[in-house]
């Protein structure tokens, strides 16, 4: 049997900790074979093993997504020993809060790099395989934080502001070629532990459970949770001097 015959593989960036590596937990538990793609081997590997102890199909391959020739060797891969890459999640991203007054170009070309760059390297990375089989799944992780400038997120917000862009170009260039394309825009986490817990923040459980659910059912678009989605949206129909007087407020407090 050659890694063609073998079951559809589902890739997951970012998957060594937080939203990534429970939602590559949660679609193993629900039958999918997937390989994890972070930068910390050993992380990834004891994710691997608590999914192969649950009767699950999983590999665990080290790379880091702001290097393109490393994504693309990574991929590359993963579809000659694991498996067809049959879906695509691009959800490695982040970014440190800085005051805009404390402008940082390097800092934000680094967080531009990670979420940006990051997506655009694995997309390319699987796409030929995708378009060379007809079918293939895009799943986009931005953020609800590309919606609006929030503060201290200038390179973050500005970030999954252009992932959200991408990811709608391609919903449109990719369909007649058989491709589907998710975009997301989850919320907060609440990761628990001691950290000050975000208003409107989801658990990571049921983020992680919305989210499988979203891909796994291809929507083309998801913004979660509905609550914060309808106070950003309130807070950006505000005129602009109220929502920046409302914003900088919110800024000092925090």
């Amino acid at each position: 049997m050659t890694a063609a015959d073998l079951p559809g593989v589902t890739v997951i960036t970012g998957a060594s900790e937080g939203i990534g590596r429970s939602l590559a937990l949660e679609l193993a538990r629900r039958g999918e074979a997937v390989a994890l793609l972070a930068r910390r081997k050993p992380l990834l590997d004891e994710a691997v093993a608590e999914i192969a102890k649950a009767g699950g199909r999983a590999i665990a391959v080290p790379c880091d997504v702001t290097e393109r020739e490393a994504v693309r060797a990574a991929i590359a891969g993963i579809e000659q020993s694991f498996g067809p890459v049959e879906r695509i999640i691009a959800n490695a991203g982040g970014g440190k809060r800085a005051p805009g007054a404390a402008l940082d170009a390097a800092a934000i070309e680094a967080t531009m790099r990670l979420n940006y760059m990051g997506t655009v390297h694995t997309i390319e990375a699987a796409l030929p395989f995708m378009l060379a089989r007809r079918r293939g799944h895009l799943v986009i992780m931005s953020s609800l934080a590309a919606l609006l400038g929030l503060p201290g997120a200038a390179g973050y917000s500005a970030a999954k502001a252009a992932v959200a862009r991408l990811g709608e170009s391609l919903q449109i260039d990719l369909a007649p070629h058989g491709i589907d394309v998710t975009l997301l825009y989850p919320g907060f986490v609440d990761k628990g532990g001691k950290k000050k817990r975000r208003p409107l923040a989801m658990s990571l459980a049921r983020m992680t459970r919305r989210t499988a659910d979203a891909i796994q059912a291809r929507r083309r678009c998801s913004l979660y949770p509905a609550s914060l989605r309808l106070l950003l949206a309130l807070v950006r129909g505000l005129p602009a001097g109220l929502r920046v007087s409302l914003l900088s407020r919110f800024a000092k407090k925090g």
